[in-house]
């Protein structure tokens, strides 16, 4: 889908209302929009692992074994150590509140934060469930992505470019007068809006994993550009 703004001026106009520097001569100005979409391919896993202990030592002994057993599945699927990337450990006391009585400890709450990149789409269900058994409580998010972000965003400057000229000869044209050469351009840049699909516990996978798989389904990217670009008219 691609749309386009644009602007004529044949005689001189004042500056303050564009960005773009525009020349005294007779100009035209056009602004050229792309946008387009992509089918992701890959996705990045947000995790968070936790457990209340009444020491926090013990919280923590929970914790990193959850997190071992977890990245011991992890080569099974295909993923590298390097596409895990492991919060801190946090420990904190946590407290309950009595109504009319002073708060009293609970225990210590440990937790830690881990974000997976899957690079094959079809094995989500795969890492959901190995998360599961590896006693992982929630996923926090899912954040479907692009592994060459940068091809796309080419591809959508480009667009966006060849929108610009194209109006800008469509307009010579229609108003009957000769487009010239480029006098200015300013770019505005853009980068992909990122996708999520939102959180679900664990426990909910696991007791209708076919309406889980359902809610995380793969959604498209929208990668936009944006140019301004004034052509002098001979």
């Amino acid at each position: 889908m691609w749309r386009s703004v644009f602007s004529l001026c044949l005689f001189c106009s004042s500056a303050t209302a564009w960005a773009v520097a525009l020349p005294e001569a007779p100009h035209l100005l056009v602004s050229g929009y792309a946008e387009q979409k992509v089918e992701p391919d890959m996705l990045t896993l947000r995790v968070a692992v936790t457990a209340l202990e009444k020491k926090g030592i013990d919280a923590k002994q929970q914790v990193d074994s959850r997190v071992a057993a977890f990245f011991g599945q992890l080569e099974g699927l295909g993923i590298k150590r390097s596409d895990v990337e492991a919060g801190n450990l946090v420990i904190s006391p946590e407290y309950q509140y009595p109504q009319n009585r002073k708060a009293e400890l609970v225990g210590y709450r440990a937790q830690r934060q881990l974000a997976v990149k899957l690079y094959q789409l079809d094995k989500l269900s795969q890492l959901m469930d190995t998360a599961l058994k590896s006693g992982l409580e929630s996923v926090s998010q899912i954040e479907f992505g692009l592994k060459d972000p940068l091809a796309a965003r080419e591809q959508a400057r480009i667009s966006a470019v060849e929108d610009a000229r194209a109006k800008a000869q469509s307009l010579a044209k229609a108003f009957g007068v000769t487009l010239g050469k480029v006098y200015s351009i300013e770019y505005r840049s853009a980068t992909p809006t990122p996708v999520y699909a939102r959180g679900l516990k664990m426990g909910a996978m696991a007791a209708a994993p076919e309406a889980a798989d359902a809610s995380y389904e793969q959604h498209e990217i929208s990668i936009s550009d944006n140019v301004e670009a004034v052509f002098l008219l001979d």
